[in-house]
């Protein structure tokens, strides 16, 4: 799956996809940026934050930012 349709596929805190648009934005320019899943799980967990005042449970983020790391990792 591409990097950009795992992160409109999915919706985070349940507000429905297509609600995340300029927070999503933010992830995916962070990916050329980035380092490790790690780096990324922070990215993100701080992007949703800072936007909605909540976040997933850490596991959640932690797995997504590893498909998203491995996803665009392959699309090099």
């Amino acid at each position: 799956m591409r990097t950009e349709d795992l992160l409109l596929t999915w919706d985070p805190l349940g507000y429905g996809t297509g609600s995340y648009g300029p927070e999503f934005d933010e992830v995916m320019m962070a990916l050329i940026d980035v380092d490790s899943p790690e780096q990324l799980t922070e990215i993100i967990r701080r992007t949703l934050l800072d936007a909605f005042d909540e976040c997933p449970p850490e596991s959640e983020i932690i797995e997504m930012a590893q498909r998203l790391f491995a996803s665009s990792s392959c699309q090099l």
